[in-house]
Parts: structure tokens; sequence; C-alpha cells
């Protein structure tokens, strides 16, 4: 694909917004350790190639993104990850954003440059040298995004991205045994632990026979994606392959998978992840599909990932939510808004996603979630 508005052999001077490649991986990872600090570079580089290379809904493998470069240096990136949009049933081409950053320091410098050179043909950076990376052909042609900080998210309001109603993180309070294991040792933590959860919102026990499902994801689940995914207006690739790669392939390997069979089948299921981070057990509903109108199956599976993560002594559980349907469940679990540090929420948003796929149905996993 030739760069956006902008001849290469133009001068040097020139900021030039092009399609990413694998090439640019040493100085994607490099601004991405200056930005945002070294762990998350490192996890960047660590999922790399199950990122980019074994992803299944990818055409063909590679790293697919936007860069802005200017003398040779990127400066800016947007990465995008196939959705595997259906639309009524139907696959329609949609992508995810995702370590999205401008370096300020190099930006600044360029941006003097840019000015000064005043070079007919230019790219336009009227708007702000993000929004550039999200108006270039290879970032669409519809975008999603999640899990959106306060700043990236007054650029999306800016370049009408659209935030989706009844969408947005919800948490709660799931166990207090492990912070009291800390301080009182396991065995009485655990006992007073017991007894303190109590106070805790409610976890109802699961009405219908909730499993723990063990190996890769077999046909069963091809059959339940097949049989629900026409049922919402619009929803991401959930067959066997892709379940497999996200969550069994993962170089993490931290999901658990809990099903909920019937005599047609695989009526749904639910997918879980527990981890510790800053010495506290956190826990993630990561993603959770029935028919959307089973609101049994739904609650069933939901009670059954709560139980487990108050098992596995988890502190706090999160869940990326979709749908009025879905909040009036999550709520009566005793879920509430997860916010910004500015106490603003974080919806799912969108560009160019049409009517038809109002109500799209996402979770936590999807995009690079979870």
């Amino acid at each position: 694909m030739r760069p956006y508005a902008l001849d290469r052999g133009k001068s040097k001077e020139m900021i030039d917004i092009r399609p990413g490649t694998d090439a640019d991986k040493p100085q994607v990872l490099a601004r991405i350790e200056e930005v945002f600090g070294a762990q998350p570079a490192q996890q960047a580089e660590r999922l790399w190639d199950w990122q980019w290379n074994r992803d299944p809904r990818l055409t063909m493998p590679g790293y697919r993104g936007v860069v802005a470069e200017w003398r040779g240096q990127i400066i800016g990136n947007l990465s995008t990850i196939p959705a595997g949009l259906h639309i009524g049933g139907e696959p329609f081409q949609a992508w995810w954003f995702v370590d999205v950053f401008v370096h300020w320091g190099l930006t600044r410098r360029a941006l003097r440059d840019y000015k000064r050179a005043k070079s007919p043909g230019a790219t336009d950076l009227s708007r702000g040298l993000a929004a550039a990376l999200f108006d270039h052909p290879a970032a669409g042609p519809i975008q999603l995004g999640k899990h959106i900080a306060d700043p990236m998210m007054a650029i999306l309001e800016r370049i009408r991205f659209e935030a989706q109603p009844d969408t947005g993180s919800l948490h709660r309070r799931v166990s207090v045994r492990s912070p009291l294991g800390r301080a009182l040792g396991t065995g009485v933590g655990d006992l007073v632990g017991a007894v303190a959860d109590l106070a805790l919102p409610r976890i109802p026990r699961p009405v219908l026979p909730v499993e723990t499902h063990a190996g890769p994801f077999d046909a069963r689940f091809d059959h339940l994606w097949e049989s629900v995914k026409a049922s919402y207006p619009a929803i991401c690739r959930r067959d066997a392959t892709v379940l497999d790669w996200r969550y069994r392939q993962h170089p993490d390997n931290d999901y658990s998978v809990l099903t909920l069979d019937s005599a047609d089948g695989l009526r749904g299921y639910c997918v879980i992840k527990v981890f510790d981070r800053d010495r506290r057990r956190r826990g993630k509903i990561v993603d959770l599909l029935a028919a959307p109108a089973d609101t049994e199956a739904l609650q069933a599976l939901l009670a059954g990932a709560l139980g487990a993560l108050r098992r596995q002594r988890v502190e706090r559980a999160e869940i990326f939510a979709c749908g009025p349907g879905l909040g009036r469940i999550l709520a009566d679990l005793g879920f509430t808004p997860r916010l910004t540090k500015t106490q603003r929420p974080r919806p799912l948003m969108v560009r160019h996603l049409p009517e038809s796929a109002r109500g799209l149905y996402v979770t936590q996993g999807d995009g690079d979630g979870g």
C-alpha cells in the first residue's frame, strides 16, 4: 500500500504516515518502552509472534498497523488486530486498535521541521498526529477500541468516535481471604476471611450444572458459535480455532474455561483468569457466550465464574459488559461500574460502525484485553 498523502522521496523533514511492517518491530518496541515503560515493552515483545503471526483471523502473518516516521525514526504508532466482526451472522472487515502512542519528544521536533518545510502534498496534521494515524486507510474501515485512557479518549471524541451505550468495565469484591491471609497467615486468614466474605455481595449457587473444561476447544464450541452468531446484531468471531489460539495458545496460558451443557450440546461457556498484581490477587471474567436471550444460562455461568474466583481467593473481579440485559444480570450479582481515576466510564468506542451493528457484543477478551 502506498504511503498516505505523502511521497516518501520528498524532503526528509516530512512526516510519513504509512502501514507498519515487521521491520518496524525494534523501533516500535523501543518507543513503547520510552512512552509506557519497560514492562509494557517486554510484554509486547513476548506476545509479538503469537499476536502477529499465529492469529487465525489474519489473512497473512505479519505486523499490522500504521506508523508515523520522521528522519527514519518511528514517532507514532497505531497497532491494529483483526476483529473477526460478524454483523447479522455475516463477516465484515473491522479492526481493534491497540498499542497507540505518540512520542511527544520526537514529535515536537518533527512538527517544528514539518512547519518550517511547508512542503506541498504533505500529510494533513491539522487534527494532530494521532488523528492522522487513525485516518490512514490501513486503519479502517471499521475501528473498535476499549479500555481507553482519558487522554486518548479526548482524541477519539474529537475525531468522531462514538461511545456505545450500555457498555463498559464493571467490577465487584469477591473475597477478603487473600489480604487477611497476608496479614494473619494463610490458615487463620482463611478462617477469618470465610466469615468476612459473608458480608460481601452474595454469590449464588449456579442453578444449572457448570463444569470445568480442560483441553482444547472442540467441535461443540464451533456448533455453539454457528448457532448463536446471527442472534446478536454484531459479534466478534468465537469459533474453536480462534478460542484455542486466544486462550490455550496464549503465552501466559493462565485461563480457565467453564461450560454449561444441555441435551442439544454446549449451551454456553465462560473464560476466567486469575493473576497477582501489586500484591493483590485479581480476577477477570474474560469471555462469556450463550444465546443472548438465554438469561438462565448467563446467570449460571456468571455465578459459576464468581464461585471459582472466590475459591481461588480473588479479591476483586472485573468484566467488560455490553447490553442492558447483561448489565442487569451483573448488577444483580453486585457488579458496579469501574471508572477511571478521573471518575469517567470506559465504554466501547467505535467509528464507521454500520447502523445494523448497533448493539455489538464484545467481552474483555476481544481486542487485546484479558
